[in-house]
């Protein structure tokens, strides 16, 4: 299998994304500082013993959640926390800690902490306080390498610290694993001693940069290329892998092409991809996926596939190609927490048997720790994936401001609905001489109605005018107001009998009940039936003035 990574620094972001065969499997991107992985001196504002956690100040905006598991004072053995401990026993308000962001503020939550610090190098991951603990990559299948990287571990492992060898380490030399653990002994002190010195809250030490955590991370002996479309970074890579190992920086690559990287490479097509709600299978099948604040739900359908040998072949195939590609858009769109995955029904238990474990090897390729729950008669699967921070949606999108993060927006109709229904009860508040509605303009045209018949409907059962006319603004926006009608017709827009007007394209719209009409000053201008404005506009004349709509006529070419 063939790897490639791809790094591409902009004005505002730097983005990395990982290639297996060609195709997008990983995407990161990181937009000012981050702050998972950063250790903070903070102080604790509140102790909860209900929630059995602690919110401790670090000097964000909003304060770190600390659950009791995730507290360990210096000196306490593996034995202590293990019994059941209150978190009023081990934190007071106004105390100090030190603690590490463990994952990122989530939508109204904060940002989690541990006090169990976790500081990664290229082979050997340091945590402490912590015991004497030796562990070893699942990814190293070796019985004798996980062994000889144990005893490495036990040799240089400093006192209260555990050591975590990580897949990297399979075949280090001695003297690498040394030099790692050596490099984190030292950074860990450093931070122990700024927090000695050191006022919370503070920020005592800064996560490494994502170049630097790609070089550390991904560029491992199986990565093909890197390549990198910045000098800077060009030259950063080449001084961080003369350290971590020379014999990679031949297979650094500066991109200096016009073409964009990710355009050169279709990442730019891909993520647009990562951001739809269906998703193609080559095969014709789709997923539909949708993010919730819970969970994430995933549903697979056979879309226009039909196979060849039978119903259940087509759906074993459609269901095997889901499970692939369900596991690549998890890591793609890097979905966190509970995923429900509804594949289509399989009648016969070893097509679920291979489905389950089709999937179980998609996620053998996933950094993020996840955990499969067997498929049930249903053929639902529900998956757990590590949550580190905000999802790729979330993470480059924000909430709509018409549909308020539902997908749905209201119809024009519902919306025109909305609008009688709130000048009735303006009416019933109080009296006014007049009533304005101001709309989108969809919304406009089922208010006024085939030549006004709707707006006088209206204001019959009002006994008083309205007035309705269009703003520049989204659908949702409604506005409502009453007065004098001398002060309602002194603040809007007005066209006059027999006024010329010369109207552009971008000045009308298809109308659902008076053909085609024009939006001059935010008033309607019925056109004609059947015409159209040419690609340079037309000239009009002004036939007759309603409240809510004028009527024009088209002026034949030529005539001034």
């Amino acid at each position: 299998m063939s790897r490639q990574i791809l790094i591409s620094s902009g004005i505002f972001e730097t983005r990395m994304a990982i290639l297996e065969d060609g195709a997008l499997q990983d995407f990161y991107a990181e937009r000012g500082s981050k702050i998972i992985g950063n250790v903070y001196k903070g102080r604790v504002e509140n102790v909860l013993p209900g929630m059995d956690a602690a919110f401790v100040d670090i000097g964000l905006p909003k304060n770190a959640f600390l659950y009791v598991d995730n507290v360990v004072l210096p000196g306490e053995s593996r034995a202590q926390r293990s019994k059941q401990r209150s978190i009023s026993e081990l934190l007071r308000r106004g105390q100090e800690v030190v603690v590490q962001v463990e994952r990122a503020a989530v939508g109204t939550k904060g940002p989690r902490a541990t006090s169990k610090l976790s500081l990664p190098g290229r082979f050997v991951v340091m945590i402490g306080p912590e015991s004497r603990h030796i562990g070893v990559s699942r990814r190293i299948p070796d019985s004798s390498e996980r062994n000889r990287l144990r005893r490495l571990g036990e040799k240089y492992q400093p006192a209260d610290r555990a050591l975590i060898m990580r897949t990297e380490a399979e075949g280090a030399t001695e003297d690498e694993i040394r030099q790692d653990i050596e490099y984190l002994v030292e950074l860990y002190d450093k931070i122990a001693e700024k927090a000695r010195k050191t006022h919370a809250p503070a920020l005592l030490h800064q996560d490494f940069s994502m170049v630097y955590r790609v070089c550390r991370d991904f560029f491992t002996a199986d990565v093909e290329k890197l390549v990198v479309d910045s000098q800077a970074d060009y030259d950063y890579i080449q001084e961080i892998m003369g350290r971590l190992d020379k014999s990679m920086c031949a297979r650094v690559e500066l991109h200096q092409s016009p073409e964009p990287l990710f355009v050169l490479y279709g990442i730019e097509r891909d993520l647009d991809t990562a951001l739809q709600r269906n998703v193609m299978l080559k095969s014709g099948g789709n997923l539909t996926i949708d993010e919730t604040e819970a969970l994430t739900v995933v549903d697979v359908n056979t879309g226009r596939f039909v196979g060849s040998k039978g119903l259940s072949d087509t759906i074993l195939t459609t269901n095997l190609e889901a499970a692939d590609e369900i596991a690549r858009q998890m890591r793609l769109r890097d979905i966190g927490g509970i995923i429900i995955v509804d594949f289509i029904d399989m009648d016969r238990t070893r097509d679920r048997i291979k489905v389950y474990h089709e999937l179980e090897k998609a996620l053998e390729r996933d950094r993020a720790r996840t955990k499969i729950v067997h498929i049930s008669p249903l053929a639902l699967v529900e998956i757990t994936r590590k949550r580190t921070g905000e999802s790729l949606a979330h993470e480059i999108s924000e909430v709509c401001g018409s549909c308020r993060g539902r997908g749905y927006i209201l119809s024009p109709i519902t919306i025109a609905i909305q609008a009688e229904n709130q000048v009735r009860e303006l009416a019933y508040q109080k009296r006014h001489e007049a009533f304005l509605v101001e709309c989108q303009a969809e919304v406009a045209d089922l208010l006024v109605g085939p030549g006004g018949e709707t707006a006088q409907s209206l204001e019959d059962k009002l006994g008083a005018p309205v007035y309705v006319r269009v703003h520049d603004g989204g659908r949702d926006q409604l506005y409502i107001s009453g007065g004098s009608r001398e002060d309602i017709e002194g603040r809007i827009g007005w066209v006059q009998a027999d006024e010329l007007i010369k109207i552009l394209p971008r000045d009308c719209f298809e109308s659902e009940t008076n053909h085609l009409v024009a939006i001059i000053d935010g008033m309607m201008i019925g056109l004609p039936d059947g015409a159209r404005v040419q690609q340079r506009g037309a000239q009009i004349r002004v036939a007759g003035v309603e409240r809510w709509l004028a009527f024009a006529e088209f002026l034949p070419t030529g005539k001034k």
